[in-house]
């Protein structure tokens, strides 16, 4: 939300519709890289499959490779996804496989491959425990991983937003394997509450609200000039506000923390201090003034 709110401070030009599409888009979007990042895991321990075929062909084998599988892709979990129909349908609508470089993959592969963790995870027996804790561990180091991180970012402008909720779906779904609903996946669509009552609504009142929002924090501002200081941390500040006097549900400290994290990360080495002085100020002020009501005990920050 904040990258759109961006684009539109970078040209005014974009109107208020086309911005909300966008947001739409985005969201739609979000929710395919979840399952582009699931495709991406399978992909990658399929390339067991040919390490164990290559190691077999050997004219000389080395003493484990007649003992070499692949289970890493033959496992019951694994083969609960390649199974899935519905995900199967879901994968080749959105042509993930073409989006793929298989030399890539291998790559990815080989990365833990060698390992003596992995060695033993292939030549021992393991349960459907392990396999889990593998897979965590696989993906845990695959976040790691500069071409996978290239390969998921060349494909969706929002991941580095979208990457910490996309984590956390994906590993709730591989602590749940072996999956028998054909159609889990859908579970991780966005709900209206999530998209409509928040998503759409900070954007369209951060947009039509923006030059009494602007009103209100240029009292803050002392000496510095509203024109001067980083976009980012305007927009920042402005998104903020509106959680502050729009949504009454979320608690004051959360919605300060949580602005005060994003300009950390993505804003000026400087904008995490001055974020949080002037939400901090402006905060209080609002309070004193009445102007905050949030529902519910212990939502305002005392």
């Amino acid at each position: 939300m904040m990258q759109l709110l961006y684009s539109l401070d970078r040209d005014p030009g974009v109107s208020h519709k086309d911005l909300l599409r966008r947001y739409d888009q985005a969201v739609d979007l979000a929710y395919e890289s979840l399952l582009f990042n699931l495709f991406i895991i399978l992909e990658i321990t399929h390339q067991a499959v040919s390490d164990r075929d290559a190691r077999h062909a050997k004219l000389r084998p080395g003493p484990e490779d007649p003992l070499w599988n692949a289970k890493l892709y033959e496992n019951e979990l694994i083969q609960s996804l390649v199974k899935n129909k519905a995900l199967r349908t879901y994968f080749d609508k959105r042509s993930f496989g073409a989006r793929l470089d298989q030399d890539l993959l291998m790559k990815m592969y080989n990365t833990f491959s060698k390992t003596p963790e992995y060695k033993t995870y292939v030549l021992e027996e393991v349960d459907n425990a392990r396999h889990r804790e593998f897979l965590l561990d696989i993906y845990r180091d695959l976040r790691k991983n500069e071409i996978y991180e290239e390969m998921v970012d060349d494909q969706y402008s929002f991941w580095q937003e979208d990457k910490s909720l996309v984590i956390g779906a994906l590993k709730k779904i591989i602590k749940q394997l072996p999956e028998s609903n054909e159609r889990f996946f859908e579970e991780y669509l966005p709900d209206n509450d999530t998209v409509i009552d928040f998503g759409r609504k900070l954007i369209e009142v951060t947009m039509e609200q923006a030059p009494e929002l602007e009103k209100l924090i240029e009292p803050t501002l002392k000496n510095w000039d509203m024109e001067r200081l980083a976009v980012l941390d305007v927009i920042l500040i402005k998104m903020a506000l509106v959680e502050f006097l729009y949504f009454p549900t979320i608690p004051t400290k959360v919605t300060l923390d949580e602005y005060v994290d994003i300009s950390k990360e993505y804003s000026t080495p400087k904008s995490k201090d001055f974020v949080n002085g002037i939400l901090d100020k402006l905060m209080k002020t609002m309070l004193e003034e009445g102007k905050i009501k949030k529902e519910g005990r212990g939502l305002l920050e005392e």
